[in-house]
């Protein structure tokens, strides 16, 4: 059983060591362990695809053999900077809070990613290629100007009929595959657990900051749970998502529950603000297909 105290934060939406970036301002920051070859496939591919400028690209590796995979792997043109940081998946995305200044626009995103999917009412499955990558960026973050909050995301699962061209700001739940976020610093964020840290993040800034941005009309286009490498690594991957959303449930026992169990065996939460009569509830919708 997973012991641990809860300490409630004020709102905090400035620092004196913020750097002022300006809004277009950012950097996409991916981790990855051992996908040198899925990385410059997918991910990679798919930011050059949507002329993400590799300067704005950093790479985090888990250590000093990777890196030299990596570096024979990947073209040196199709990123800024690889980074060797720490072995496992809260690790890795702490070392990414702490590596940049606090302030900082930070797009994470999962070193398997092959596309995006918007929403498109005309279409047959009500989806389409994603145009503009950049526009949504920038108006993830603008959406968080606007409500004076730091996070925010997009849809969880590529399937336009359960897309919606809407922008909600109540609790959702912000997928980490990919992601927005003003960085917060480890003070604020500093990730307690590995599986279903992106549920753990999505509550945490909503604690902090009372909303959180997600852009209903945009999915990524991934392989939940099936690509090699990465976190498929651990053998103890399913019994570790049963502790984390025990852990979860007694941190924020008002906003999350287990709804079901998966085909896979993985388990599936959901999350709501139940003191906000007008907040629907969310479930982890992501496709294993």
């Amino acid at each position: 059983m997973v012991v641990f105290t809860r300490k409630q934060t004020s709102r905090k939406l400035h620092s004196s060591k913020t750097r002022k970036v300006k809004l277009t301002d950012y950097v996409i920051a991916i981790p990855s362990y051992k996908r040198a070859q899925t990385l410059q496939e997918k991910t990679l591919k798919t930011l050059q695809e949507y002329h993400i400028e590799p300067s704005k690209i950093y790479i985090f590796v888990a250590n000093s053999e990777e890196e030299e995979i990596y570096r024979k792997t990947l073209p040196p043109t199709s990123y800024n900077k690889i980074i060797v940081a720490v072995k496992g998946v809260k690790e890795v995305r702490n070392f990414i809070t702490n590596y940049f200044p606090i302030g900082q626009k930070i797009v994470g995103i999962d070193d398997d990613v092959k596309g995006f999917l918007e929403y498109d009412p005309k279409a047959k499955r009500k989806e389409k290629r994603l145009t503009n990558l950049k526009k949504i960026i920038a108006q993830g973050f603008s959406e968080c100007q606007k409500k004076k909050c730091r996070h925010w995301g997009i849809y969880p699962s590529a399937n336009g009929f359960f897309m919606r061209p809407t922008i909600t700001h109540d609790l959702r739940f912000i997928v980490g595959t990919f992601y927005g976020i003003m960085n917060p610093g480890l003070k604020d964020l500093k990730l307690p657990i590995s599986e279903k840290d992106d549920y753990y993040r999505s509550l945490r800034m909503y604690e902090l900051d009372g909303c959180v941005i997600r852009l209903n009309f945009v999915a990524p286009k991934t392989a939940y749970y099936k690509e090699p490498g990465g976190m498929q690594t651990n053998p103890k991957r399913k019994n570790e998502q049963f502790e984390a959303v025990e852990y979860l449930q007694k941190l924020y026992p008002d906003w999350i529950s287990m709804s079901k169990t998966r085909k896979s065996g993985f388990p599936e939460i959901r999350i709501r603000d139940s003191k906000k009569k007008d907040s629907d509830s969310d479930s982890d919708s992501k496709s294993e297909e």
